[in-house]
């Protein structure tokens, strides 16, 4: 795929996957910013990991539209509505069905599978996110406990499948932890 016709798929997946972000019930609409987060991390890693580029970043930003409905099975939901939206998206059938498997495994409970290397990116991109995200941090701080917080980044790391994702958020969860140890006294 050429660069502008890239430019433009892009345009439209980010088009249709902010519709989505936008009707998130637990972020008042604010999600995007994940997402964003998301991608930068995905591409990050697929860098340093030698992976595709445009199946990470297509899954990245396509990764929670199904959170529209909640939190729960938001992963398989987000499977569906990207599986109808690239009906009409010329995209070769084993690109499409990998970013589909990026879409559906990204949940941690999936990261100890044995999946292709941009699943496993996807996964930790997301990790890394939720780890890198000022807003999701204070939101925690505000809903957790001090000890499930740090339980949280105790397993963390575990939650990594990848060792370049797990270099780069081994300072940011001990700032995290001492963080949350000295608000919490």
């Amino acid at each position: 795929m050429n660069v502008t016709a890239y430019a433009e798929l892009i345009a439209q997946i980010e088009k249709f996957a902010r519709k989505y972000c936008k009707r998130d019930p637990d972020y008042n609409g604010e999600f995007w910013s994940h997402v964003q987060l998301v991608r930068e991390f995905a591409l990050r890693l697929a860098e340093i990991e030698g992976a595709d580029k445009q199946i990470v970043e297509i899954a990245a930003l396509l990764h929670d539209i199904g959170r529209y409905q909640g939190r729960k099975d938001h992963h398989t939901r987000g499977y569906e509505i990207a599986n109808n939206f690239f009906e009409g998206i010329d995209l070769p059938e084993k690109r499409k069905n990998l970013i589909l498997k990026c879409i559906l495994k990204h949940r941690t409970r999936f990261h100890t599978e044995d999946n292709e290397l941009e699943v496993k990116i996807v996964q930790s991109a997301d990790t890394l996110a939720a780890l890198f995200s000022d807003e999701w941090q204070e939101y925690c701080r505000k809903t957790i406990s001090k000890n499930e917080l740090l339980e949280f980044y105790d397993k963390a790391p575990k939650l990594l499948n990848l060792e370049s994702a797990r270099k780069m958020a081994k300072p940011q969860i001990e700032k995290l932890k001492k963080l949350v140890r000295e608000w919490h006294g």
